[in-house]
């Protein structure tokens, strides 16, 4: 039985290697917790990549800045981006294949037995369910399968694929209106 992974776990292995949360996550689970087993197996991946990263300017970004009306205090904060901002919606991992299984399958069962599935003939449901999958789940919830916000033809994968750009981590930051 594997060993159950606590996020502090997680993050510190994820610190210790700058390789992104899922890859930690089942570097850990994979070696039952052993943080220097992880960081082995990381390393034999080629996923602990933070020297890599570490120190390198980012080119694009935003700066802003506030000074109050005293013109003793003041708040600056810069945002450095190498690549666009993270689509319009609120993706919750990079690829398809860092859903956890469990969650697909619990999501095709939902479609399944919804009535809009139901009221069609039998032999079409699957064809069906995995069209509802691939739109409503994975389309909103993976990076990788949203549309283009420029050509929405494409995926934002494709996009970076044609580009030989790939996603090794992300984090989206959301301002409520």
């Amino acid at each position: 039985m594997a060993a159950e992974i606590s996020a502090q776990l997680v993050r510190e292995l994820r610190e210790q290697t700058g390789a992104g949360m899922m890859d930690c996550k089942r570097a850990l689970q994979e070696t039952n917790g052993d943080i220097a087993a992880a960081i082995v197996l990381l390393r034999e991946k080629n996923l602990a990549n933070a020297a890599k990263r570490e120190g390198r300017e980012t080119t694009e970004g935003l700066v802003g800045y506030r000074v109050a009306e005293d013109g003793l205090r003041g708040t600056m904060v810069a945002i450095g981006c190498e690549t666009e901002h993270i689509s319009w919606s609120d993706p919750r991992w990079i690829a398809r294949e860092d859903v956890p299984e469990e969650l697909v399958t619990a999501e095709r069962e939902i479609f399944a037995n919804g009535d809009e599935v139901q009221s069609k003939p039998e032999q079409a449901r699957e064809k069906i369910v995995d069209g509802m999958l691939n739109k409503r789940f994975f389309g909103v919830n993976v990076l990788a399968e949203q549309e283009w916000i420029h050509d929405s033809s494409q995926t934002v994968g494709k996009v970076l694929a044609d580009a030989g750009a790939e996603v090794l981590e992300f984090q989206r930051f959301s301002l409520a209106g």
